[in-house]
């Protein structure tokens, strides 16, 4: 069974992250939530709490590394031993996806210069080489989206770097979610 980490921090974007765990568990990853903030009970951007399954970065070893968006993760810019993370697992061919503001962590690490990409807006001052106007942009093992509209696309983007199209169908239809 493949597995996702998904970061979750101070003023995360809620629908970004829930959207992906909720599509990615129905697609059948291990989904694991992770605490970036020493609680598991972590605050989003619009003060939903949210509950993570771990705090800190396990040990395991993960297929994927996703970042929801959100104010806060301007904060993870700072977190050497967070980015000295995130670069390891692209350099052993782990799938990176990051939405909205996350993908300036991944641009932080050199990993967008390899990369098209996407983006939200607001990041347009740092980030505007290779970034492509759509709302998920698929680039070998890096996949990005542009903000929370497209929370339930990135999910699906990611369930299809992993499964079959039959599965990716299935959720989607399930969820009535147009491909």
């Amino acid at each position: 069974m493949k597995s996702a980490l998904v970061f979750l921090f101070t003023d995360f974007e809620e629908i970004e992250a829930i959207s992906t765990i909720d599509v990615l568990r129905r697609g059948g990853i291990n989904v694991v939530v992770v605490s970036l903030t020493g609680e598991k009970n972590v605050v989003g951007a619009h003060k939903i709490v949210c509950l993570a399954d771990v705090i800190g970065i396990p040990e395991n070893d993960f297929d994927a590394i996703i970042i929801p968006g959100g104010h806060g993760v301007l904060q993870l810019r700072s977190d050497k031993k967070l980015l000295k993370f995130i670069q390891e697992q692209y350099d052993k061919g782990k799938l990176m996806a990051a939405i909205c503001a996350a993908p300036i962590l991944l641009h932080d690490g050199g990993i967008l210069d390899k990369h098209h990409y996407t983006c939200h807006f607001s990041m347009l001052s740092e980030l505007k080489e290779g970034r492509v106007h759509e709302l998920v942009v698929s680039d070998g093992n890096v996949i990005t989206a542009c903000g929370p509209a497209a929370g339930i696309n990135f999910g699906l983007a990611i369930l299809e770097f992993f499964a079959n199209v039959a599965v990716v169908r299935e959720v989607a239809h399930g969820m009535m979610c147009d491909l």
